[in-house]
């Protein structure tokens, strides 16, 4: 017998229990007043997404210099009122059963001399605080009750670049081979996994167009390396998944995602600007995946999973305009 997945089962994520198959992927957060404290409408819209059915929610992303190339649209783990903050806001979370991980996302970093030092520049002294710099983050997270964090090595943020060939020409243990590059993220990864009861997820690129950069092959080696240092999970960024098939040829992505999950044993989280429960189920049925991340849609209306589970189906009220990213906002501008 055959039994078909659907997105709202119950099901675990590693150590993590969820109520559904959906992780919602945070971006940016400008509901803030001056000093970084959350405006009121932060902690509303914290609570409609977890009452909603979500499974798992990845907070909006993180950075902890104020200089960083998005720190204007992101929230900082170190202004004054993080803790209090997002102890309120993990506590709405768990009130609804529901786990939540801090995202941390950097574009730049400043090793202390330079406020954009390259991957290939960064001295070992520099790579040592960085990585103090990510635990010290984690430990923040901790004290205001995440469950975890998502370590976001994807797109092309700083330890994005940091891994991929293409930037990393360095001749040190730090450079060359895949486990080398990864290095920087696996020794903070090991240090997290030894040191705390933490969920620690990381996001990755499954390719990019680069030449000499990262392709499918690499990116598998990537995610074995981070499962090897004791990563709980690993999300791919988003590409967008509008057909299964193509006549008899199968979507290409789908085609890598179901060798990455024979590959690792560790949980994949797949992205993919789906907008509908169909096509989303059609997704967990035609392939090894089991867990779909979404973001845009919970910028549009956070409680929307509420209605597709009543009602058995749904489509999402977001038309992909991408106002919200592009123009770095946390709000929908059409659906206010």
């Amino acid at each position: 017998m055959i039994i078909m997945k659907d997105i709202f089962d119950e099901c675990s994520l590693g150590d993590l229990k969820l109520k559904s198959r959906i992780i919602r992927t945070g971006t940016w957060e400008r509901q803030t007043e001056d000093g970084g404290f959350l405006k009121s409408e932060v902690f509303d819209r914290y609570e409609k997404m977890a009452k909603s059915g979500v499974g798992l929610i990845n907070s909006e992303m993180f950075v902890f210099d104020p200089r960083d190339r998005f720190a204007e649209y992101c929230n900082n783990v170190n202004y004054r009122g993080f803790v209090k903050d997002y102890k309120e806001i993990t506590d709405i979370c768990h009130n609804h059963d529901v786990p939540v991980l801090g995202q941390l996302a950097f574009f730049y970093y400043n090793d202390g001399l330079n406020q954009k030092v390259e991957a290939n520049d960064i001295s070992l002294e520099g790579i040592r605080r960085l990585q103090a710099d990510v635990i010290m983050a984690a430990k923040k997270f901790s004290f205001a009750g995440f469950d975890g964090m998502q370590i976001d090595i994807g797109n092309n943020f700083y330890l994005a670049k940091f891994i991929n060939p293409y930037f990393n020409q360095r001749k040190d243990q730090y450079g060359g081979n895949t486990e080398n590059r990864v290095r920087i993220c696996s020794e903070i990864i090991k240090v997290l996994k030894k040191t705390m009861d933490f969920h620690v997820s990381c996001r990755i690129n499954p390719w990019d167009v680069r030449k000499n950069g990262m392709t499918p092959e690499e990116s598998i080696k990537v995610a074995k390396e981070l499962e090897k240092a004791g990563a709980d999970s690993i999300q791919l960024t988003a590409r967008t998944i509008s057909y299964l098939y193509d006549g008899n040829d199968r979507n290409p992505f789908l085609v890598y995602v179901d060798k990455l999950i024979d590959e690792v044993d560790v949980p994949i989280i797949l992205g993919g600007s789906m907008r509908d429960m169909k096509s989303m189920n059609d997704v967990l049925n035609d392939s090894k995946v089991e867990f779909l991340s979404m973001s845009k849609p919970f910028v549009a209306q956070p409680d929307f999973l509420a209605d597709w589970k009543a009602n058995g189906d749904g489509v999402s009220i977001c038309q992909s305009c991408n106002n919200c990213y592009s123009k770095k906002e946390s709000t929908c501008f059409k659906f206010k």
